[in-house]
């Protein structure tokens, strides 16, 4: 039996609706002016304003985070935490989507605003910010922001549909070679190189892929070669992420790609730092129960599935991981119908500013609002 109605899909339907324009203008708004990481200001206003003026409580600045909130409305027993990421990527700006995941979580929250007390919901619309780099769902974590959840949902645009994706565990290494500068032609032999050590290491890392486990992986870029051709580098940077399918998975990566960087930097004479950036992120763990809500929910508003033609392939990581482990969770990959743009392009940012894109972040909010209203009419799809 369904946990939500034909009045609950109608009336969902019908304030999403009415709400429609206010929320494509503030996905576009939020695309047209991306914020990187831990410095999205301006988009977390737009949300926390708007979501004021449909009556939420809103704490700006939530759990000691700067460009975090946390909007709440209703009083009942189930605790639902709806997440709107908002930060974009250096270079190439909202080309994961995250104004789509903004704008279907602001439409979900006002859409179930006058429903709450009725489906005996507590609801939070929390602004989650720095996803890309840093880990501010992590940071939320340790404030205490999901500490009393029932369940946490969000959606995520992908050129497919999968409404239960699985993810890597990640981690950001910082690396730093110094050696010591000199005249790259009247002494070079008076210096040692920074950059040699960064490449080595480079080479060192692409050698070892061929013994990876599967699903591992590495990749990473040059951040600091070196100031001018003349100089040999005593400084020179490297910025490399680091995936895995489990933690233990992560851990023999970690130890086998150090012996990579410090075997360069023993090689070329320099010294090596390497920092972890910010969070580890944990993989996803989708709770069936949800994951078949929202399913049942999207059947229920007339959208079709598009399931990637080549199958679920393991990739990518999200610091919702981490919320996953710990509260029963939804983070629905939603298609923009963009195939072969993807992620992170420049035309996937354009994908999620099309009527295609539009669509699918409306339909979002109409999901994760019915998938709310069945949990907390059903509590036990997420108990034990």
């Amino acid at each position: 039996m369904s946990a939500f109605t034909s009045h609950d899909v109608a009336a969902v339907s019908a304030a999403v609706h009415e709400m429609s324009e206010t929320l494509v203008s503030l996905s576009h708004a939020i695309s047209a002016d991306p914020e990187l990481s831990y410095d999205e200001h301006r988009a977390a206003a737009r949300c926390a304003d708007l979501l004021e003026q449909h009556g939420f409580a809103v704490e700006r600045a939530s759990y000691g985070q700067p460009t975090s909130f946390a909007a709440r409305i209703g009083s009942g027993d189930t605790h639902v935490v709806v997440c709107a990421e908002y930060d974009a990527l250096p270079g190439v700006g909202h080309a994961c989507g995250h104004n789509i995941i903004a704008s279907s979580a602001l439409g979900a929250g006002i859409a179930l605003a006058a429903m709450v007390d009725d489906a005996n919901i507590r609801l939070t619309v929390l602004g989650t910010h720095a996803e890309e780099v840093g880990g501010g769902k992590v940071d939320l974590i340790e404030a205490g922001a999901f500490a009393d959840a029932d369940v946490a949902l969000m959606m995520h645009p992908s050129p497919y549909d999968e409404y239960g994706p699985k993810s890597l565990a990640t981690e950001e290494w910082v690396v730093v070679h110094t050696g010591r500068a000199s005249h790259a032609s009247a002494a070079p032999e008076l210096g040692l190189n920074a950059l040699d050590g960064v490449i080595a290491g480079y080479n060192n890392i692409s050698m070892l892929r061929q013994s990876f486990r599967k699903h591992q992986q590495v990749h990473g870029v040059i951040v600091d070669g070196g100031k001018a051709p003349n100089v040999i580098p005593e400084r020179a940077e490297a910025s490399y992420y680091l995936r895995a399918v489990t933690m233990e998975d992560l851990e023999d990566l970690r130890a086998r790609v150090r012996a990579c960087l410090e075997g360069a930097a023993t090689a070329t004479g320099t010294t090596v730092e390497i920092t972890v950036n910010g969070h580890v992120y944990e993989s996803l763990k989708p709770h069936e129960g949800l994951v078949a809500t929202f399913t049942e929910a999207c059947d229920a508003i007339g959208r079709e599935f598009h399931a990637d033609p080549t199958g679920d392939e393991l990739g990518g990581s999200t610091d919702f991981g981490n919320v996953s482990q710990r509260v029963p969770g939804l983070h629905a990959d939603m298609a923009v119908y963009c195939y072969p743009a993807v992620n992170h392009q420049h035309e996937f940012a354009a994908a999620c500013v099309s009527p295609e894109g539009d669509k699918t972040m409306l339909e979002a909010a109409k999901a994760l609002a019915l998938t709310a209203l069945a949990v907390g009419r059903s509590p036990e799809l997420v108990k034990g």
